[in-house]
């Protein structure tokens, strides 16, 4: 198989890193939901050598493997199966959760049970972090708008960019108070939330 690239990762990657090293600042395990390529595994754990990277993903993982096999970093993990839809995921807890790209790519009910996922895994006062777009009141723009009705038509009919408000409501629910929300390129924003 040939190693998979993600052009968006490759525009995206820094621009997370500079704002991810402030508050994933202190040592500890990050659980990555939805690893896709694993490109951002590769690049955060590689600058962010005081964090032990476990990336996760639907199967098959084979794309996510060669990234991180050719990488042979000390602090990052082999890709691990993890549905974000499953009632339970894994029997350990992480100080870090991180996830790119995902929210927008599933339906309401799905993000509702990441929340639960998260809440069995996250230690607490530990940080979680989002990176994607996010509506305020409505689309913010014109590429937005166009990225929700592509979603719907060749993802999933209940996929679509959500609503900020709905989804700090969401974190909230699971004791995720949002501390930053760091306005990214391409109309996309990090969003960091700390538990307890």
């Amino acid at each position: 198989m040939h190693k998979p690239v993600s052009q968006p990762c490759l525009r995206n990657q820094d621009p997370i890193y500079q704002k991810l090293k402030l508050s994933f600042s202190q040592p500890g395990k990050v659980l990555e939901l939805a690893c896709g390529t694993g490109q951002h595994a590769v690049y955060l754990a590689q600058r962010l050598p005081h964090l032990n990277w476990q990336p996760t993903d639907l199967l098959p993982l084979d794309g996510a493997q060669i990234w991180i096999q050719e990488a042979a970093l000390d602090n990052l993990l082999p890709a691990m199966e993890l549905d974000v839809a499953s009632s339970h995921w894994l029997d350990q807890q992480f100080e870090y959760v991180y996830s790119a790209n995902l929210v927008h790519f599933v339906g309401l009910d799905m993000v509702k049970n990441m929340f639960f996922g998260i809440d069995q895994v996250l230690k607490s006062g530990g940080m979680l972090a989002l990176y994607g777009p996010y509506n305020n009141q409505g689309f913010t723009s014109s590429g937005n708008a166009s990225l929700d009705a592509w979603l719907k038509n060749d993802i999933h009919p209940q996929a679509g960019i959500k609503e900020l408000t709905d989804i700090c409501d969401l974190a909230k629910q699971h004791q995720l108070t949002l501390i930053e929300n760091h306005m990214m390129p391409a109309n996309n924003h990090l969003l960091v939330f700390k538990q307890g």
